[in-house]
C-alpha cells in the first residue's frame, strides 16, 4: 500500500523536498487541528468526498509534477483518496495513522549557550501538540535532568541521553499538566527498569497528586519554593513557586557566575545569557498561561498578575524564557532551532504584561480561550503519576495546544 509513516514525512519536510501535503478531514476537524510545520502551516483542504466526488477545479489544484501526501485523522480516509489519486495518474502516499500519528512526530533543538558554560540544554518539541521539554546536563560528570517531558514522546529523551552519553538522573514537571498525559512517570520507569534504579521523579508539592504506592515509582520527591535540584557537578536549579496556570506551578531557573558576555564560536554572535528560566505554562514567547481549567479563573488570574510583577519581573533583562509549549498558529518550528525570547522582548511583546491588576485580570478572564478537549479526564490521569500503558492517548490529546493567552 501506499503510505508514509509520519517520521519519514518530518524528514522530507526537514529535507525542504518539494512534497505537496492535502488534508481530506473535514473543514471543522481542519479548522481545529491541523499538521502545521515549517513551510507546511496551512495545507490544502479538500474532503475526501468532495474529492471522490470528482471536482474537476479542485483536483486541478493538486500538482501532477509533486509527491502528494494525504492525510485525515487516522489514515483510513487518506488512504482511500490515495487510491483514487493514484487512479488518476498522481504520485500519492497516504500519511499512516494520520493526524494521530503525526501526534508522535519530535523534533530536537539545543538552546545556545556560552561556549565557556559548564551545562548544556536540549529542546526536545512535540509537533502536533506544541509541547516542550527540556534536557538540562552537566558536561563534567555526563548526567542530565528532564523538564517536563510528555508520555506520547518520552523515548525521545531517551534518545537525546543516548546519542550524547548522558545519564538521566532526576525528571521534573513544572505543573499538573491538562492538555497532556505527563510522561514522567513513564520516563522514570524505563530508567528505572533498564538504567538507573536511583533515578527520581519530582513533582510540585502545591498540587493535588494521589501518588502512593500503585504509581510504581520508588523514588518520589515533592518541590517546594526555593528548593535546589542539583543537576550534575556545580550545575543546580533553584525552584520558584509561579502560581496562576494551576495553584502549585513551578519554574526553574539556571544561575551561573560564569556566564558573561562571550562570542559563539559557530557564527560570532554576541550570547549575553547567564539566566535560564524554564516556565512551564506560566509565561510563553507569546502569551500567557491561562488560568481556567481549575475552575477559579478570576482568583487564578490574580494569581498570575502576582507571579509576574514579583517574581519573573525581578529577573535581569536579558534573562532567556524557555516554556513548555509553543502555539503552532503564531510560531512556526523550524527543525533544529530552539523556540524562546529574552524577558526583556517578551515585555515588550505581550501587552499583558504592562497592564495594571485590574486591566490584567479583566482582560485574561475575558480572552479565555475553549478548553482543551478531555482536560479533565487528563488531569485525572495526570494526577495518579502513572506510566499508563494501556490508555489510547493520541485521541485522548487530539488537538492543539491552547494553554495560553496572548
Amino acid at each position: 500500500m501506499n503510505q508514509i509513516n509520519p517520521s519519514d514525512l518530518k524528514k522530507k519536510i526537514d529535507k525542504n523536498e518539494d512534497i505537496f501535503i492535502l488534508d481530506v478531514r473535514t473543514p471543522q476537524e481542519y479548522e481545529a487541528w491541523r499538521l502545521s510545520y515549517d513551510r507546511h502551516k496551512t495545507p490544502k483542504l479538500i474532503p475526501v468526498d468532495t474529492l471522490l466526488a470528482q471536482d474537476s477545479h479542485l483536483i486541478k489544484e493538486i500538482p501532477k509534477d509533486k509527491e502528494i501526501i494525504t492525510i485525515c485523522a487516522h489514515g483510513i480516509r487518506s488512504m482511500a483518496a490515495a487510491k483514487f489519486l493514484n487512479q488518476l495518474g498522481y504520485d500519492v502516499k497516504s500519511l499512516s495513522g494520520g493526524m494521530a500519528g503525526w501526534n508522535k512526530v519530535y523534533d530536537v533543538a539545543q538552546v545556545p549557550v556560552p561556549s565557556q558554560a559548564s551545562f548544556r540544554i536540549w529542546q526536545i518539541r512535540r509537533v502536533s501538540k506544541g509541547c516542550m521539554g527540556y534536557m538540562i546536563s552537566s558536561i563534567q560528570d555526563k548526567k542530565a535532568v528532564v523538564i517536563d517531558p510528555s508520555r506520547e514522546i518520552y523515548e525521545s529523551f531517551l534518545k537525546v541521553a543516548e546519542d550524547n552519553g548522558l545519564l538521566i538522573v532526576k525528571v521534573i514537571d513544572t505543573h499538573q499538566h491538562a492538555d497532556h498525559v505527563s510522561g514522567v512517570a513513564k520516563l522514570v520507569k524505563s530508567i528505572e527498569t533498564k538504567i538507573n534504579p536511583e533515578i527520581f521523579a519530582y513533582f510540585s508539592s502545591i498540587e493535588e497528586y494521589n501518588g502512593n504506592e500503585n504509581t510504581g515509582l520508588h523514588n518520589i520527591k515533592y518541590l517546594r519554593d526555593g528548593d535546589i535540584v542539583e543537576v550534575g557537578e556545580n550545575i543546580k536549579l533553584k525552584v520558584i513557586h509561579t502560581p496562576g496556570h494551576t495553584k502549585g506551578s513551578l519554574s526553574f531557573f539556571i544561575e551561573s557566575s560564569t556566564l558573561n558576555l562571550d562570542k559563539d564560536e559557530t557564527d560570532g554572535n554576541i550570547i549575553p545569557y547567564n539566566y535560564y528560566l524554564f516556565t512551564g505554562d506560566t509565561l510563553f514567547i507569546d502569551g500567557i498561561g491561562r488560568p481556567d481549567l481549575r475552575d477559579e479563573a478570576r482568583d487564578f488570574a490574580g494569581l498570575l498578575y502576582e507571579t509576574y510583577h514579583q517574581k519573573i519581573d525581578k529577573f535581569p533583562p536579558h534573562t532567556l524564557i524557555l516554556p513548555a509549549h509553543f502555539n503552532a498558529a503564531s510560531v512556526t518550528l523550524k527543525h533544529g532551532i530552539p523556540i524562546y525570547q529574552t524577558l526583556e522582548s517578551l515585555k515588550k511583546k505581550i501587552r499583558l504584561l504592562s497592564m495594571n491588576k485590574e486591566e490584567f485580570v479583566s482582560l485574561v478572564t475575558e480572552t479565555i480561550p475553549p478548553k482543551p478537549m478531555n482536560y479533565k479526564i487528563i488531569i485525572s490521569i495526570n494526577k495518579k503519576m502513572l506510566p499508563y500503558d494501556e490508555v489510547q492517548i493520541p485521541d485522548l490529546e487530539s488537538g492543539p495546544n491552547s494553554c495560553s493567552i496572548s
